[in-house]
């Protein structure tokens, strides 16, 4: 792909091009922004540009150039096989030195960035004017990885060009935020994304929903819009998990956070079949984090209804649970399930136990006076 076709990103991308033209390029970048949003994409784009023999110009401003798809350089890139372009992933873990058979970890591994980056940095391009690292989860870098790069990202070779990929800026040590030139990445329209997974495939109303789901995140619409799970999908586990809230009584609690424990671990097994060596604890949170969103979005939904009978809906298809929810509950108490839900995410992080969030979650959504924790 090139810079010209990567869509809703023409604040980030014009912040690059007109640097770059002056002459004042910086050597380590932060792409900010939620997962989804096209981060990776552009960062390779912009490598493929930066290595490509023959820039093309952009519209009339010599300034902004793009890669020209045809050049030796531009067909190693697309081959995925391009000596000066490396990306840096956690997943790398089993080709460190002492790293054979390890598991992909939650965090960015120290022996990852020490031996893909690090004891690598000094190595002069081999094809044109500039090596290109793209650092993924830079918000997974612990505070000692982080000081353990500033040094590089301060002074990097002049050939070298560093970018952090980041979804959580409050993650990042101050230094670390002061020797990157940072760039920020905004959600993508919604309307793309219902193109773009109608396209694939997916019904529309299906793709409406995903789109609103993802709050702007492409690449998460994507990921679960085409989940391959076993006698089913995940927009029909959402389908019956609304339903479930909706008509939820506490003699039900216990068994429909079973339910969704058993979802998640379905949802998790699906991406964890289609990827290879991937962590097994990010999956897992993803999943479990994905089932609570979908109810905190029926608690908004409902906060919208009664507000505004006009207004988007992200459970638009099912418009009969929101409004039998509507007749149940006030704003109020809606707003305080949202409340829940959020804080259910942060148990998630935490490593709570996956029972104890889902039972404390469907307890208080019934409106039980049972409380496992506070």
């Amino acid at each position: 792909m090139s810079l010209k076709e990567i869509f809703c990103q023409d604040k980030a991308i014009d912040s690059l091009q007109r640097a770059c033209g002056a002459g004042r390029m910086a050597h380590a970048y932060l792409f900010s922004g939620d997962d989804g949003v096209g981060k990776f994409t552009t960062a390779r784009a912009w490598a493929k540009m930066l290595l490509c023999e023959d820039k093309q110009m952009i519209g009339d401003d010599p300034a902004f150039t793009d890669s020209c798809g045809v050049c030796h350089s531009c067909q190693l890139f697309e081959s995925g096989g391009h000596p000066d372009f490396r990306p840096i992933y956690k997943e790398l873990v089993q080709f460190t030195k002492n790293g054979k058979n390890k598991k992909t970890p939650v965090d960015m591994p120290i022996d990852v960035i020490r031996e893909f980056l690090i004891d690598k940095v000094a190595n002069r391009p081999t094809q044109g004017k500039f090596v290109v690292y793209v650092m993924d989860e830079a918000e997974k870098v612990n505070a000692a990885s982080q000081n353990a790069l500033l040094k590089i990202l301060e002074e990097p070779p002049s050939y070298c060009v560093i970018i952090l990929l980041c979804s959580r800026l409050d993650k990042m040590l101050p230094t670390t935020l002061s020797r990157c030139q940072l760039i920020r990445f905004g959600q993508v329209a919604e309307g793309r994304i219902i193109e773009r997974l109608t396209a694939e495939g997916i019904d529309r109303t299906e793709a409406v929903f995903w789109a609103r789901f993802s709050q702007g995140s492409l690449g998460r619409a994507i990921a679960w819009a085409q989940l391959e799970i076993k006698d089913t999908t995940a927009y029909a586990l959402k389908t019956e998990l609304i339903e479930k809230i909706v008509f939820l009584e506490l003699t039900d609690a216990i068994d429909v956070a079973e339910w969704m424990g058993k979802t998640a671990k379905k949802i998790a097994a699906a991406w964890m079949s289609s990827s290879d060596n991937v962590s097994t604890t990010d999956i897992t949170r993803r999943a479990q984090k994905g089932l609570i969103r979908m109810i905190a979005c029926l608690f908004n939904d409902v906060m919208r209804a009664a507000s505004d009978a006009s207004a988007m809906q992200v459970n638009h298809d099912q418009q009969g649970c929101i409004s039998a929810l509507t007749q149940k509950i006030d704003i109020e108490t809606a707003a305080q399930n949202v409340e829940l839900c959020y804080r259910m995410h942060h148990w998630v992080d935490s490593s709570v136990n996956e029972k104890l969030i889902f039972e404390q979650l469907l307890l208080n959504l019934s409106n039980s006076d049972i409380l496992l924790g506070s």
